[in-house]
């Protein structure tokens, strides 16, 4: 990750940091990505998992719940920043090879992100990636990041560039028996580490949309993903004779047996426990066409029409949208876990809603105070991420390698932090006070994710904005 400061305030006090209207960066954005990430966290730390209400939870297969719509949200604000940062670049004067060559870097940094989450806190494990993303910063510290510089501290950087990287792919290939191993609590159903993931997903995702970003104009971006929508939906309603892994609930998922059958095939075992996998390889058409949508609603946005032109337009295809995906659930239903075309539209449509909405509020009336917050969140969104990722794994440590023994009851009974900080701070005193096991379990998830905002707020006065 680098540095990026962004414009902010001098005086330190807790204010948006982009201006209301800036031709480069929309601070309603930024609010909308704090919301999408704080919900993120929200439905992913509840105190108990079995005792969450119903709209923080997936839905089982077909349908969507509040909690189904926050990853395609995220997707679609990837697709509405690329808009902005490409035309950035491009305008300083970067050539589509150099921009591409960023994008490469983004992408594998991303991907190696996700991968260090689901390994974490095996070492071993994690090495190859952290060697990876240690050795792309010193390979883009002197541009071009692929050339030999004339400076002897560039041409250092480079040696050490290419050092790290080849240190990484060495220790992959002498310990890819050990990768193909069960390693608690790295993965705690007792499998080999899982590949796909939501970074992994994003990672994926972003190099894809740049592709067709870079080499198609705004046309042939929008039949790029109608031709990806029909083509996704074709093969969803195609007859394929494949024979379904080992587990999977055929009679109550049958949509989902060609997923399963790819991700059998190129992944093996390093897939989610509950089949199909929810990140999986062929539901990636469907998150790519997410993207895809958010880089058009990011190209009317940066267009010169009016503010109103603008709003109306994007209400007007937001609810177009939200149509065309219950319609077309009538012959794909809707379903989150294989991102079904129908699922992308409606998703989609609810997503540019919100948007607009942000963008009437903050961007056009200029009602910033309500928005600190989400801003907070929204200017170091996948640092968060992923450091809320590790310490809810530190903190269930104990659950699974039985280390830390002095985390015990009078009882004997020994408990991981998470769970005695929930068992003796919330669940306790919410049922002595008879509000419930299930108003502790959010109580839980709120504190949590209060307790980032108020880590965040300092890098936010600094102006510290760490990004990919």
């Amino acid at each position: 990750m680098s540095r990026a400061l962004v414009e902010a305030p001098v005086s330190g006090q807790l204010e948006p940091s982009v201006p209301v209207r800036s031709s480069s960066r929309l601070l309603s954005l930024d609010v909308f990505r704090g919301i999408t990430i704080a919900g993120m966290i929200l439905v992913n730390n509840p105190g108990d998992w079995s005792r969450k209400y119903a709209p923080l939870g997936h839905a089982d297969w077909h349908g969507w719940t509040p909690t189904d719509l926050v990853f395609p949200s995220f997707l679609f604000i990837v697709g509405v920043a690329m808009t902005f940062s490409f035309d950035k670049r491009l305008a300083e004067g970067f050539s589509r090879l150099r921009l591409f060559e960023h994008v490469v870097r983004r992408t594998i940094i991303l991907f190696g992100l996700g991968l260090i989450l689901q390994s974490f806190p095996d070492w071993r494990l994690m090495a190859p990636y952290i060697l990876v993303i240690a050795g792309l910063a010193f390979l883009f510290r002197n541009e071009p990041p692929l050339g030999w510089p004339s400076s002897s501290s560039a041409r250092r950087n480079k040696i050490i560039a290419w050092t790290l990287l080849a240190a990484a792919v060495i220790w992959f290939v002498v310990n890819f028996p050990y990768f193909q191993l069960p390693h608690p609590p790295a993965t705690p159903k007792n499998a080999p580490m899982r590949i796909p993931g939501v970074l992994q997903r994003i990672a994926v995702c972003y190099l894809l949309a740049s592709v067709v970003m870079m080499w198609l104009g705004v046309r042939g971006r929008a039949a790029a993903m109608v031709i990806l929508l029909l083509g996704y939906w074709w093969i969803l309603k195609h007859p394929w004779n494949v024979t379904p892994p080992d587990g999977y609930p055929t009679q109550t998922r049958p949509e989902g047996i060609l997923h399963a059958w790819i991700d059998a095939k190129l992944l093996g075992a390093h897939i989610y426990s509950e089949l199909p996998e929810p990140e999986g390889i062929l539901s990636t058409l469907g998150g790519l066409a997410t993207c895809l949508l958010g880089v058009l609603a990011g190209t009317w946005l940066r267009s010169r029409r009016s503010d109103g032109d603008k709003l109306i337009g994007m209400f007007f295809v937001a609810n177009l949208l939200i149509f065309a995906g219950l319609w077309m659930a009538y012959s794909v239903p809707v379903n989150k876990k294989i991102w079904t075309p129908s699922y992308v539209l409606l998703a989609g449509g609810i997503a540019l809603h919100v948007l607009a909405m942000c963008y009437w509020l903050i961007d056009v009336k200029g009602w910033r105070r309500w928005s600190i917050p989400f801003v907070v969140f929204g200017t170091n969104a996948i640092l968060v991420f992923f450091a809320s990722g590790i310490l809810g794994r530190i903190l269930a440590f104990y659950s699974y390698t039985g280390q830390w023994p002095f985390l015990q009851r009078a009882g004997g009974e020994a408990r991981a932090i998470r769970k005695m900080i929930y068992e003796d701070l919330f669940a306790r005193h919410f049922n002595a006070g008879g509000y419930g096991p299930y108003n502790a379990s959010l109580a839980f998830a709120l504190t949590y994710v209060l307790f980032w905002l108020i880590l965040l707020i300092p890098l936010y006065r600094r102006r510290i904005f760490l990004k990919v």
